[in-house]
């Protein structure tokens, strides 16, 4: 079986070619894809040559992890999903010439039937950010009951408003900070703060009780505790190579501090139930759709333009 792919070649070198994929399982479908989406981080360190230190991490690789079709055929022991469902796949190791790091960046996709979500009535243009969602759900869940409690989410890049939905959804009061005006504009929260030029320890007045730190900036922390009321907690919702804080700033107000992994896959459902009932939007997220054709742009864009925070690829 042949199909389309996104496949960089060695770093800093993306292409489109035809690729060879296995046989599929009897547990498995074949799903053809409609949208992917670009993952401005692990793409970026993927097209930048850092590889995760594992032996079968080498080029070419077929990157991304994020797609959305319908599903074409099924294998003889699935159940619970049928031809024709649209569905989201986050990765796909179907490849039997290049590597998948991690797959998902292809016109067609092989997947178990357990693996895959159906999409429940999101928009499939849409659904490729359910992974965003996901992980930015997981980071909300590590702080537990959050109904009536003061929340900021310091960073609005896509997972920071993702956060920030999903607080509001669950009955928090979330401050929005960030030093984009667009950014904050189009992020759910009940403050906006705009520290561009204020810091935000002179703009925010009340403490908050928990704080999500999404810039990415590890020098952050300290600004996200000295936020906190006293035995709050704050959520990584990043990656850092190294932590470089001030503790100080941790110790006076004994702060815990919550490193979030990526999604797992019962926040993947959890996140695709709470989107398909609207109480978050993933619309604004998902405007800036690129034909699969214009790649070498898409990727352009969603690694050097941060005014677009997604950039979607449409395959059909």
């Amino acid at each position: 079986m042949k199909a389309r792919a996104v496949v960089f070649a060695d770093a800093g070198q993306v292409e489109l070619r035809d690729v060879d994929l296995r046989d599929a399982a009897a547990d498995e479908v074949v799903v053809e894809t409609s949208y992917s989406s670009i993952s401005s981080g692990t793409e970026r360190l993927l097209f930048a040559g850092k590889l995760p230190p594992m032996p079968h991490f080498r080029y070419p690789l077929v990157p991304g992890y994020e797609a959305v079709g319908s599903v074409v055929s099924i294998g003889d022991d699935v159940r619970g999903v049928a031809v024709g469902d649209e569905v989201f796949v986050g990765g796909s190791m179907c490849y039997t010439d290049v590597v998948a790091a991690f797959g998902g960046q292809s016109s067609r996709l092989i997947k178990r039937a357990a693996q895959v979500v159906p999409l429940n009535g999101i928009p499939p243009a849409q659904a490729p950010l359910l992974a965003l969602a996901a992980t930015a759900l997981h980071g909300v869940r590590r702080l537990g009951d959050v109904s009536g409690r003061r929340v900021a989410v310091l960073g609005l890049g896509a997972v920071g408003q993702l956060a920030a939905g999903f607080l509001v959804a669950a009955g928090a009061e979330v401050i929005a900070i960030d030093r984009s005006a667009e950014r904050l504009a189009s992020s759910p929260g009940h403050e906006k703060l705009d520290v561009s030029n204020a810091p935000l320890d002179e703009m925010l007045t009340v403490p908050v009780a928990f704080a999500i730190e999404a810039t990415g900036v590890s020098s952050e922390i300290a600004t996200c505790a000295r936020a906190l009321e006293p035995g709050g907690a704050i959520v990584l919702l990043s990656y850092y190579d190294t932590l470089t804080t001030s503790f100080s700033d941790l110790f006076v107000k004994e702060s815990a501090l919550l490193p979030s992994r990526e999604w797992t896959p019962a926040d993947l459902f959890a996140a695709r139930d709470i989107i398909a009932g609207e109480a978050v939007d993933l619309g604004p997220l998902a405007r800036h759709v690129v034909p699969i054709e214009r790649y070498e742009s898409a990727y352009r864009t969603a690694f050097e333009d941060p005014s677009i925070l997604k950039v979607v690829l449409q395959w059909v």
